[in-house]
């Protein structure tokens, strides 16, 4: 009898935990692309998984079954192209949950500020620094807005 009980009592278990899972589900593996999307459109989402995507397209491709407009956290952004080449200027979009002031830095890789700007009251921002004088290396964009701070790697890398 006691055996029968706690077989129950698994199987009850088991079950639930089932239908539990099946209702949470973010991700369908079988729709995962290798080769997802191409072009350079950001407009950040929210993934039920809680990872920011570039685009939809990403999302999709990564086989999320849900997602949001907008980044995770209250702010990210994205910068193109990477490495800058002889143009010398980027394309950086930053893009918030709310309106509020937001700093750009770029820094070499000793911390030498190299570039700077603070806008107030935003809540989508465009920049376009002109990195030509930099010379080639890596540098580092950090961004903050509201407290949240991101930093993303670029290679500027200039020919003569």
């Amino acid at each position: 009898m006691k055996q029968l009980i706690l077989l129950l009592l698994i199987s009850i278990s088991l079950i639930s935990k089932a239908q539990t899972f099946n209702q949470n589900t973010c991700q369908d593996t079988t729709l995962i692309s290798n080769n997802p999307c191409f072009g350079t459109l950001y407009q950040p989402v929210c993934g039920c998984d809680n990872i920011t995507y570039r685009n939809e397209c990403l999302a999709y491709a990564n086989g999320l079954l849900n997602f949001t407009q907008g980044p995770c956290e209250f702010m990210d952004f994205d910068f193109l192209p990477n490495p800058v080449s002889t143009v010398g200027q980027l394309q950086v979009k930053i893009i918030c949950k709310g309106v509020t002031d937001i700093n750009v830095w770029i820094f070499d890789t000793f911390f030498r500020e190299k570039y700077f700007q603070r806008h107030l009251s935003y809540q989508e921002l465009e920049l376009f620094p002109d990195v030509r004088g930099f010379g080639n290396g890596l540098f580092f964009i950090v961004v903050e807005a509201n407290g949240v701070i991101k930093v993303k790697r670029l290679l500027v890398n200039q020919f003569n």
